[in-house]
């Protein structure tokens, strides 16, 4: 497929650039007593040094994403044959679909969502520190509300790297945020929605998580949602990623507003939670897990809020959505309206030349 061969592409130019010598990584002065000259020099060595290894933090984090698209693929399980007849009409063809269509397109959830997040920024802590993935897991999903998963990632990248800075080896951890004060917190998470809320909320919950949880993630809906600022959403994601417990789904603005939309829950509907709740009625455990990160990747790149993109949809080209935009689906893709999509979140090449082969 191109994309993948553009990944591979930019890999091989990311690798060519990694030239330099490989820094220094610690400096020890033996003697008790140097001069300030010594000082000075030994002082410039080390500024060398950390620009050395931030370029090279760099480099590894932009193959960490890139590689993430290749070996990764974007791809998420079919409705079972048994589960087609349950819950609203057409609601496993929608689904299916949708699946189809995500296959096509790496949206900014994909690499940038919460829980794919700390494996992006610290590669495989997942499998190499769980306890540490966890607390990860959450700071970004306590990041996340009213906030783009670009911007959130930016946010995660700051805190991450900070703390390495700070000495901290797995960068992000309980011990690393512990030690700051709010102020502190703040600085590095500024960009992010409802910043000075969160750095009070992030701080109060590393204090709760060392009194009353031994340092880790609690394994109950009920004990997440009393961390400040943590609502079920939230949680039942958390549980999911960061324990494998499926409990409930994770229902955020885009799904509350999709399932609204393809009938799937009452339009009438007021809230995320209340969403939940009638999803769970009929749609079965199997795909509690799978359709956050599947809706919202649609709902941020293919069915926006603001402006939908009917026109490379094929739920409206085959009536599957009775929410179509109509005049979009009057006129083939113009390169101007090409050129438009290419704008969006996603590279969305792919899926153009599947919908005009």
């Amino acid at each position: 497929m191109k994309r993948t061969k553009r990944c591979i592409d930019a890999v091989k130019s990311v690798s060519s650039k990694a030239t330099v010598e490989p820094p220094l990584r610690k400096v020890k002065l033996e003697f008790p007593q140097i001069d300030v000259k010594l000082e000075e020099e030994v002082n410039q060595s080390l500024t060398s040094i950390k620009q050395e290894e931030d370029e090279y933090r760099k480099i590894d984090h932009i193959k960490v994403e890139i590689e993430n698209k290749i070996v990764s693929p974007n791809v998420f399980p079919y409705v079972d044959k048994e589960h087609e007849t349950i819950g609203p009409n057409n609601w496993s063809q929608i689904y299916n679909d949708i699946v189809n269509m995500r296959k096509l397109f790496m949206a900014p959830v994909d690499t940038q969502g919460c829980e794919r997040m700390p494996n992006t920024i610290n590669p495989n802590i997942k499998e190499r520190n769980p306890r540490t993935y966890r607390f990860q897991l959450l700071i970004s999903l306590m990041l996340s509300s009213q906030t783009k998963d670009e911007v959130n990632y930016d946010a995660m990248m700051k805190l991450h790297h900070g703390m390495m800075e700070l000495g901290h080896k797995e960068g992000l951890t309980l011990e690393a945020i512990k030690a700051l004060s709010e102020a502190e917190i703040d600085t590095y998470i500024n960009k992010v929605g409802f910043h000075n809320r969160k750095s009070v909320y992030i701080k109060k919950t590393c204090e709760m998580l060392e009194a009353q949880f031994n340092g880790d993630i609690p394994k109950t809906i009920e004990e997440i949602v009393q961390f400040p600022g943590v609502g079920p959403k939230m949680g039942y994601l958390l549980l999911q990623n960061g324990w494998n417990i499926n409990s409930g789904i994770g229902v955020d603005v885009h799904l509350h507003r999709l399932a609204q939309m393809w009938g799937w829950v009452p339009k009438n509907s007021k809230s995320p939670e209340h969403t939940r709740l009638e999803l769970e009625k009929w749609l079965p455990e199997k795909y509690w897990a799978d359709i956050n990160p599947l809706t919202v990747g649609f709902g941020q790149v293919i069915c926006p809020s603001v402006a939908s993109n009917c026109d490379i949809c094929s739920l409206a080209t085959k009536g599957l959505c009775k929410s179509s935009n109509k005049k979009l689906l009057k006129f083939p893709l113009s390169d101007e309206r090409k050129a438009k999509l290419m704008k969006s979140r996603a590279d969305l090449s792919e899926l153009m030349e599947y919908l005009e082969a």
